[in-house]
């Protein structure tokens, strides 16, 4: 032992966390090629089932609000902003109502990606599920149900069977290198005491603490060991499962498309399997090719990912473009939504003086 143990002087300050290097963990059959530590484990492949197209009910429309509900809804809009003046809202005379249908696709690809890491727990004489106990899974053989679909989380999974117990070289404080000076500088040199292991191993005849059997190698404590010296190490997968989503909208008129998005609409189509099926049945063609077009895409974007789950649905979104007359000008505005939202970029009383507009 060294001349001075550190971790003998009850006055020493506690000794900072650290890892081993990789090189110097276990090695665990089946998780040796994962290259380093936080590597990422290809997901296993799998034919693809034999899915045969849903069969899908028709598709209904929306009710239109009328000219009451559209200037209710501008009057709302012009309440919001403390510089439009109301009058016009008030006064303006309808010279047409015309009603359309925007088209929200959603596509969601639910996956999990796993990579492994190892960990590292104080020891407190506590059961070791160690090789001894059998070989340790792969990374995709560990059963782990995602607590919710459709949401991006991450857990951590101890592989059964890869935990051993270490004692930590109180020389160099298991960093398996002390600091020397030479010459003026400050070097990196390999520890003596533990072979640059950064672990002891104690000799049979000292008075014996505590031993444990680990790959044939029966490893003993002495008495005079603190606590703090013991460390668990386990192998861990962590799973890390993302929710991809993608959209697609169809609005043709002057309506920017993506205030479709935000907005309440009503489901006119929803479906969930493990695998999905192009949507093929809508009205509108261009939906359908953009489920065909999405659905291929995200059968090979995520190559590391193992493919849990899919939904696909279709919101039907009402838009009203609301045309009308106000003294000598023409303009329109749009009420769109479940919540009637207005867009009325163009309307006639608006101040950007901070002044009130009657």
């Amino acid at each position: 032992m060294p001349d001075q143990d550190v971790d003998d002087n009850p006055d020493a300050a506690a000794a900072a966390p650290y890892t081993l290097p990789v090189e110097k963990m276990d090695e665990v059959p089946g998780y040796s090629n994962m290259g380093f530590d936080g590597a990422v484990a290809p997901p296993p492949s799998y034919e693809a089932a034999t899915r045969v197209p849903p069969q899908r009910g028709e598709v209904q429309g929306l009710p239109q609000i009328d000219e009451n509900e559209a200037r209710n809804a501008l009057l709302q809009h012009v309440s919001e902003h403390c510089c439009y003046g109301s009058g016009a809202a008030q006064s303006l005379r309808f010279t047409d109502l015309q009603h359309y249908s925007a088209f929200h696709y959603t596509l969601e690809t639910f996956g999990e990606a796993r990579s492994t890491t190892w960990a590292y727990d104080p020891y407190t004489s506590q059961p070791i599920d160690g090789p001894q106990n059998g070989p340790a899974p792969g990374p995709w053989d560990i059963q782990a149900a995602p607590p919710s679909m459709f949401q991006n989380q991450q857990s951590h999974i101890e592989v059964p069977h890869t935990a051993s117990v270490k004692v930590r070289c109180t020389s160099c404080a298991g960093r398996g290198h002390t600091m020397v000076y030479r010459n003026g500088e400050q070097e990196h040199e390999r520890c003596h005491w533990c072979h640059g292991d950064g672990n002891q191993r104690y000799p049979h005849q000292r008075m014996l603490h505590v031993s444990w059997l680990r790959h044939g190698h029966v490893f003993v404590l002495s008495g005079t060991l603190q606590p703090k010296m013991l460390h668990q190490t386990n192998h861990h997968v962590v799973s890390i499962r993302t929710n991809h989503l993608t959209d697609h909208i169809v609005e043709r008129t002057a309506l920017p498309d993506h205030l479709i998005r935000n907005v309440a609409g009503k489901v006119a189509f929803t479906e969930t399997q493990q695998r999905v099926w192009p949507i093929n049945h809508f009205p509108d063609a261009e939906i359908n090719n953009a489920s065909n077009r999405l659905v291929n895409q995200h059968a090979t974007a995520f190559p590391s990912e193992r493919l849990l789950i899919q939904r696909h649905q279709v919101r039907i979104v009402p838009v009203t473009q609301a045309m009308y007359k106000w003294k000598d000008t023409n303009s329109d505005y749009f009420v769109y939504g479940f919540e009637k939202k207005v867009y009325a970029p163009n309307y006639p009383q608006q101040c950007c003086c901070g002044c009130t507009v009657l």
